[in-house]
């Protein structure tokens, strides 16, 4: 199949690395993947094309452009491929208007996450979700696709049900695919939960933005660490909150249990070094950082949010709180430190990434639905 993937850019972030990951993988299955970038081309197109895979930049300004969707038509009719493959809604009504216009046979596009309003509570403890559209403009234009697009992909299960609740999204061609990432360097790298008891390494890892709501993991651990001496929080990731959260730091009087990294590099060897990782966010999709702690053996304590209990089963890989509840979250971290089956928690997350939530397996199922529709619509297979 030759398979073009549009997104806004290459910038860092999820949906960004699991694209290139996806176009990778396509490659080694002896696909033709492309990677077209409606604004700039961002950090990891370098990394794509060390794969193999082209990346073409259409540098679409600010506000609508009718110019790019005939520049974009322009590149498909000369790439020619079976399946024009968007991300998220702010590509979508390119994809379909250009992809039409050069006669691609399967347009598809995957929502990656709710898009909520975050607000902050009133007295300044936190957070709360409204489930009202934050760009009512976005979502309009984007149901006016849906009747020219072949199928909408949503990375779980929750996600898929909060847009036919809240956004109106018909159930039909509505398809769940879960996702993936190259876990190998993780698997390669496995962490020893409890290893150095009494000694307790809890670690996040993300941007430092609303959604991941790190100020409640501080309170949480506030009170983990008023039971539990020996217990320590690592963060890695920077972002606009990183003030706020060193504040809130200092003001618990946390300074020497409480590290936070920075942009870290070398996540295996990060993930290596916990005994636990944690996910407080308020709002979320489904976490390639969830499925690669899983990879590492690591026991997982998060939130219950999205996807994530899709991917972490609870009892068996992860324990679970409320989002927006420190204590729950205290709670469910400290019976963690305390588990005697800790290990045993590890292994199990590790086993079912390894058989569910590689990229090669998340890309194996993108390909069944991809030539299913094809067939539909062309009478024949790629």
């Amino acid at each position: 199949m030759r398979i073009v993937q549009l997104v806004a850019n290459l910038e860092i972030g999820g949906l960004e690395r699991l694209a290139v990951n996806l176009a990778r993988a396509q490659k080694v299955a002896g696909h033709s993947p492309i990677l077209y970038c409606l604004g700039q081309r961002g950090a990891f197109a370098d990394e794509a094309e060390s794969y193999g895979v082209p990346v073409v930049a259409f540098h679409k300004g600010p506000g609508m452009s009718p110019g790019t969707v005939l520049r974009i038509a322009r590149q498909l009719r000369q790439d020619r491929p079976n399946v024009l493959h968007g991300h998220n809604h702010l590509v979508h009504h390119y994809a379909v208007s250009a992809g039409r216009l050069a006669g691609v046979p399967v347009i598809v596009n995957t929502r990656h996450g709710q898009e909520v309003q975050i607000l902050e509570k009133a007295d300044g403890s936190g957070y709360y979700l409204n489930t009202a559209s934050p760009d009512r403009k976005a979502d309009q234009i984007f149901r006016a696709m849906l009747p020219w697009t072949d199928a909408l992909i949503f990375i779980s299960e929750d996600t898929r049900r909060f847009f036919i609740q809240h956004r109106g999204i018909p159930p039909a061609r509505t398809h769940v695919i879960l996702n993936g990432a190259p876990l190998d360097p993780f698997l390669a790298k496995p962490a020893a939960p409890g290893s150095q008891r009494p000694l307790f390494r809890f670690g996040t890892a993300g941007r430092m933005v609303l959604a991941k709501d790190y100020l409640l993991l501080v309170e949480a651990f506030a009170i983990v660490a008023r039971q539990c001496p020996e217990a320590r929080l690592q963060f890695a990731g920077s972002g606009p909150q990183r003030e706020r959260i060193e504040k809130r730091i200092g003001q618990l009087d946390l300074g020497s249990r409480v590290t936070l990294h920075g942009p870290v590099f070398d996540m295996p060897g990060y993930m290596q070094g916990l005994d636990a990782f944690v996910l407080s966010s308020i709002s979320e999709g489904l976490p390639i950082v969830i499925l690669e702690a899983m990879a590492a053996g690591l026991p997982i304590v998060s939130t219950r949010v999205a996807g994530v209990p899709e991917a972490a089963p609870e009892g068996t890989v992860a324990r679970y709180a409320p989002t927006g509840d420190a204590p729950a979250l205290a709670a469910a971290m400290l019976a963690t430190a305390a588990d005697p089956d800790l290990v045993q928690l590890g292994q199990n997350g590790r086993l079912l990434a390894q058989t569910r939530f590689t990229i090669e397996h998340t890309w194996k199922e993108h390909e069944k639905l991809f030539e299913s529709l094809l067939l539909s619509k062309t009478g024949k297979a790629a």
